[in-house]
């Protein structure tokens, strides 16, 4: 029997293939852009093949992990891949960070403002003499010391005071032509006028030639008197010394007005104008302070110290200002002549040696943006730059945090300091864990974590503190010229430096810490073999140069760190050191010019 045809069903057979076909095409044909490869799909959909959500580090987006925890690097809570901003997405001189990395970062911004730029610049001085204020007794006749009346130097003298008395037998001649002249002063008045001149060039004071003439009595002793008020600086003569015409008796110094000369760096002689108040203390004096006014620059810079003498005059009636007293001035220069000046502070600013940069928060974002942005600098104004170009007033600059930013940039291959034409690579030593396919299952290529992986960031900064330990202990050592002491430093200096590889273990700049490693190994070793206290401070300047690189390129958060120069170190060509305090102590000088040195910048 022949078996019906049920073309009821067949037409409800089609019509669900028919659905289904159209629905294939509706979810699974309707894009035309299509993962070249399961590892693009996978990273499209920022999940593995298994529908698992992928976890990265805002800070660190290399790193990927298939479940929550923390960023081996940082310690950074991980987020799901598609919580954060997509590198292809933004520009490679812009860095994007969350909420949350933003706030363990630190991040502080500041805004650029237009001000009237005032510069204090601090100069070392001493006070000295007013050389127009000096005046020189001396003896316009030969003869012999009879008496002294000032005998000590230091002794306070007024104006046409005693000083001494002397004998002198062209003196007697001159007075016994006087008395003869004055007996025919009418009928020879020409030379009995010029017997009375000879007397008054020879400082006779017009009422002892008048005493002469009227007694008729020769004076066998003439006193010697002072010309002016202040202070004896010299005493040349004894009693019954033999002087003759010209010899300098005393050196009288009034100190109502002194001197005051500072010695000023070559970079700082533009913010320095004839004219301008200075203020400066003294240590006698603590917590007191000194007026007085530039009236001099030297147009001539020594040659050594790369410094000019800045002059200034400060008034001192009540004398308590001494010749010879050290001095820290402070003069405030407007250096912007009546213009408004764009000004950042100077903790915006990062330092690769030949350029300065910035990173400025990009305004009206979703999620925090900064982007890296090189600029031209000016003269540094107190605690802030001038800008000459890369910002705009009312932008905001990073002022805290910048160097977490800027490793974050390098690591994620954008524009940083270490990195001027980003081609979005990623550091070549930099590992810190991949995604990739084997046999169809995603697999994190991360290393299992190790008690090494957890405390790489805690030893790295435990190796430069202990070096920068040894290192302060060295530089003090060598401020107080103690020569034996920072070679027992630069010992145990040494071996962190040779025992501990976190120099060349920080992959995130590991190229660069090898470079600086072996270099400073190179000068440790020529301060070892230092036969004397010179040959050790110009190696322990390469130290200092090596240390300060690794210092900024690394980071390092845990203090303060003061860069501070001095023109004169080593031969005068200069030399920089690392300080924990702004306080200049320098190694190079040693106890003859202790203070000789300014803070270039703040690491």
């Amino acid at each position: 029997m022949k078996k019906q045809i049920d073309f009821q069903q067949i037409a409800k057979i089609a019509g669900v293939l028919l659905i289904g076909l159209f629905l294939g095409w509706l979810f699974f044909g309707g894009s035309t852009e299509q993962p070249s490869s399961t590892q693009e799909h996978v990273e499209q959909a920022h999940t593995d093949t298994e529908g698992n959500i992928v976890y990265t580090c805002s800070m660190h987006p290399n790193v990927r992990e298939s479940e929550p925890g923390n960023c081996p690097i940082c310690g950074m809570e991980l987020i799901p891949v598609n919580s954060a901003s997509s590198d292809g997405e933004e520009s490679p001189y812009e860095l994007t960070m969350t909420q949350a990395a933003m706030k363990l970062a630190e991040v502080q911004t500041t805004r650029v403002v237009t001000e009237e730029a005032i510069n204090s610049i601090r100069m070392p001085g001493k006070v000295v003499v007013d050389e127009r204020r000096i005046s020189n007794v001396t003896a316009h006749f030969p003869g012999r010391i009879k008496e002294l009346y000032v005998d000590f130097t230091g002794e306070r003298v007024q104006e046409g005071e005693r000083l001494a008395s002397i004998y002198s037998p062209q003196l007697l001649t001159a007075q016994r032509e006087l008395l003869e002249t004055s007996k025919h002063k009418e009928q020879n008045p020409a030379l009995y006028e010029a017997t009375r001149r000879k007397l008054k060039l020879w400082e006779l004071p017009e009422e002892e030639i008048n005493r002469i003439e009227n007694s008729g009595e020769v004076m066998t002793d003439i006193d010697i008197v002072s010309p002016a008020e202040g202070y004896v600086l010299n005493r040349n003569i004894s009693t019954e010394d033999h002087v003759m015409e010209g010899t300098v008796m005393y050196k009288i110094a009034n100190l109502s007005k002194v001197w005051v000369v500072f010695n000023a760096y070559e970079s700082d002689l533009a913010g320095i104008d004839v004219g301008d108040d200075v203020s400066f203390n003294v240590d006698a004096y603590p917590g007191e302070t000194f007026n007085a006014q530039v009236t001099y620059i030297d147009p001539v810079l020594d040659p050594q110290s790369r410094t000019a003498n800045v002059r200034a005059e400060a008034v001192n009636n009540d004398r308590r200002l001494k010749p010879q007293m050290l001095a820290e001035g402070i003069i405030s220069s407007n250096i912007s002549r009546g213009e408004g000046q764009l000004l950042v502070p100077k903790s915006a600013v990062l330092w690769t040696g030949e350029r300065s940069v910035i990173y400025v928060k990009k305004p009206n974002t979703e999620q925090p943006t900064f982007e890296f942005r090189e600029v031209v600098l000016g003269q540094r104004v107190g605690d802030r730059y001038v800008v000459k170009s890369g910002v705009s007033e009312g932008e905001e600059v990073v002022t805290n945090g910048n160097f977490k930013i800027d490793s974050a940039a390098q690591l994620s291959g954008k524009a940083s300091m270490m990195n001027r034409e980003p081609d979005g690579r990623k550091p070549a030593r930099h590992d810190h864990g991949s995604m990739e396919m084997n046999n169809g299952q995603m697999k994190s290529t991360q290393e299992p974590k190790t008690e090494k992986s957890d405390t790489t960031e805690h030893r790295h900064i435990s190796h430069l503190d202990n070096l920068l330990n040894e290192y302060q202990n060295m530089k003090e050592a060598l401020a107080d010229d103690r020569l034996d002491e920072a070679k027992k430093y630069l010992h145990s200096f040494r071996q962190e430096a040779v025992q501990s590889s976190q120099m060349t273990d920080h992959s995130a700049h590991a190229n660069t810490h090898e470079d600086h490693h072996s270099a400073m190994l190179a000068s440790i070793k020529e301060a070892e073999n230092a036969q004397n206290a010179e040959s050790f401070r110009r190696a322990f300047a390469g130290i200092s140069e090596h240390l300060t690189k690794a210092v900024q390129n690394q980071g390092y958060n845990e203090q303060s760190l003061f860069l501070q120069y001095c023109p004169m170190a080593i031969d005068g060509e200069g030399a920089t050191w690392l300080s924990t305090t702004p306080k200049i102590k320098n190694p190079y000088m040693g106890q003859k010019m202790p203070g000789c040195g300014e803070t270039k910048t703040e690491i």
